[in-house]
């Protein structure tokens, strides 16, 4: 992971047109976006199986930084709350005896992501751009709450929410993919609406079934309709 984003980088530079870095002074673009978002979990150990995509959302501060008319550095950061859901068989301990059964789990993740991508933008048609981005996240696991539903083979269901950081890794790395157009209002100011496709690179689940003894392995990915306005 660590090669990849220096090769990445030095990849799309070398085929930039060579004539890109004889401009003037570029500009640097700060803003502010919010991402509400789509959420779902792709398991990876025997049994699991994913139980549907939730609705989520992202706040984040974006940075572009121009080494070239239409070529940027995009970073910031970005405050990410999302969802995913597993089921899968296992046990419980319910009134001191370990009951097997079924586990419906919803996973609610709050992550710090710093997003590190190259934005590659066309000239402006009119007062409209349009972009494409394609880079590497880094997200910091802030916090992890459980929402789970047990239905033992015998007995009645069980419902509980709990903290579950000792669960789950600390760091989601991630692949990103993004389109989108910018409305160029003044010389500097501009609002700007994109889809986005968060592809993670690691598993983000670090327990352990009680039944089978495995390992839970599951990646989180998310999509997400981006909003927001550059200075």
């Amino acid at each position: 992971m660590k090669k990849l984003i220096p090769l990445f980088i030095v990849f799309l530079l070398y085929f930039l047109p060579g004539n890109t870095f004889s401009q003037g002074p570029l500009p640097v673009k700060l803003g502010l976006k919010v991402s509400p978002n789509i959420g779902w979990m792709n398991p990876g150990t025997k049994g699991y199986s994913n139980d549907g995509s939730c609705l989520g959302a992202t706040i984040g501060f974006v940075s572009d930084f121009y080494f070239a008319p239409n070529y940027a550095f995009s970073t910031g950061f970005n405050f990410q709350f999302l969802s995913g859901k597993l089921k899968y068989s296992d046990g419980r301990l319910i009134d001191t005896i370990t009951e097997n059964g079924q586990v419906s789990r919803k996973y609610n993740f709050l992550y710090l992501e710093i997003p590190l991508t190259i934005k590659m933008q066309t000239k402006t048609f009119g007062k409209v751009s349009f972009y494409g981005q394609i880079g590497f996240g880094t997200a910091f696991r802030l916090k992890t709450i459980v929402k789970e539903h047990f239905v033992p083979k015998t007995g009645d269901a069980v419902d509980q929410q709990y903290d579950f950081n000792g669960g789950t890794t600390l760091i989601r790395e991630s692949i990103i993919f993004g389109i989108g157009c910018e409305y160029h209002i003044d010389e500097s100011s501009r609002i700007f609406a994109g889809l986005n496709y968060s592809n993670s690179l690691n598993n983000v689940l670090t327990g352990v079934n009680n039944i089978s003894g495995l390992n839970e392995k599951s990646m989180l990915n998310f999509a997400d309709f981006t909003v927001g306005i550059l200075f």
